[in-house]
């Protein structure tokens, strides 16, 4: 199969969350795949012959160029929502919801309708997009995602971590890695860490931070309590962020709202167990392995979490979670359903 095959996606910018590093690991297998595969910023974009469009996310350029391309060009499209259907934003925000609807009626709603696959990644995440705006059709594809293979070097990995963060060293590590919003839970997961953690446990927040952010001076107000009990590393890249992942002990993620969790995979590629509320879209997928533990998006289901963890319920996990990635998690097998579904979408417009 000759063509060339497009990402659209507003900012790849590792800071903005899992869009961006799903759409360089999507891109990343596709190349290995042995097809030609790019990640566009631009929404100038215009179509070649034989050009395959995947637009990352709903609201912003990339579905709507992505639709004009078809229309002008003929090329086919999926998307991939991220999440961006999930009804928790219709009841969070409203206001915005209101908006987004009549977009929806005005544009939105086509865009899906004509896209060729609307990708989700689990299929938790479909059926809770079906639920939050009207009229909704579309035809629904399960790809999952994932990421590529962890990079080599765990021991150097490892000891950039313990050089950089020292307080580290010796401590059973619970790490959270993600950005620092409400819908997180990070406000549940201090309460708890600070009702149930032992002398040697350390809670590792890793993520961007916005010292303006007064959502974040409440976290780090909070946390002042437990002393050096709580590390706040910013932001993590490259051997610093593996590291983090590969001595961890677990990783905890209580959202309220969380589409997929690319660093649930990139946890899972190492051996690290994940701790999750039922509000984490891959939540199925971890319990079916065994590959972590599962509670509700609750204070008592946090503690139950934390308390687990500290208890050790982790210990016998590592393998599981490695089952789980190689299964489940790797992003070469989504990556191959995208290219029977461009496979399909060509053939159609031959006939």
């Amino acid at each position: 199969m000759s063509q060339e095959i497009v990402n659209l996606v507003h900012s790849l910018k590792a800071c903005n969350g899992g869009v961006s590093s799903a759409t360089i690991a999507l891109q990343e297998a596709i190349i290995e795949l042995g097809q030609t595969c790019l990640s566009i910023e631009n929404e100038d974009f215009q179509s070649e012959r034989n050009t395959c469009i995947i637009a990352h996310g709903l609201w912003q350029w990339p579905s709507l160029v992505a639709y004009r391309n078809l229309k002008k060009y003929q090329s086919p499209y999926i998307i991939f929502p991220h999440g961006m259907l999930d009804p928790w934003f219709k009841v969070s925000y409203p206001r915005k919801h209101l908006k987004k609807q009549i977009y929806w009626w005005w544009r939105q709603g086509k865009i899906l309708k004509s896209a060729h696959a609307v990708c989700y990644t689990t299929e938790e995440e479909r059926l809770l997009g079906q639920k939050t705006f009207w009229p909704y059709k579309c035809r629904e594809v399960v790809t999952g995602l994932g990421v590529t293979d962890p990079p080599e070097n765990e021991e150097k990995q490892k000891l950039v971590f313990e050089k950089t963060f020292p307080q580290v060293f010796g401590k059973k590590i619970l790490l959270y890695m993600g950005r620092i919003h409400p819908k997180k839970g990070l406000d549940m997961l201090l309460n708890s860490f600070s009702r149930y953690s032992r002398k040697d446990n350390i809670l590792v927040i890793s993520g961007p931070i916005d010292e303006t952010e007064p959502y974040l001076q409440k976290l780090q107000s909070a946390s002042k309590v437990l002393g050096k009990k709580v590390l706040w590393t910013g932001m993590l890249e490259n051997d610093l962020k593996w590291g983090a992942l590969r001595k961890a002990s677990a990783l905890i993620l209580p959202s309220h709202q969380e589409n997929y969790g690319m660093v649930i995979a990139e946890a899972c590629s190492v051996g690290t167990p994940v701790f999750l509320t039922n509000k984490v879209n891959l939540y199925r997928e971890i319990l079916d392995y065994d590959a972590g533990v599962v509670d509700n998006d609750s204070q008592l289901g946090v503690n139950n979490l934390v308390m687990e963890w500290v208890n050790g319920k982790h210990e016998q996990m590592k393998g599981h979670a490695l089952k789980c990635f190689y299964e489940k998690l790797h992003i070469s097998k989504t990556a191959k359903k995208i290219l029977e579904l461009f496979e399909e979408a060509k053939g159609s417009n031959r006939k």
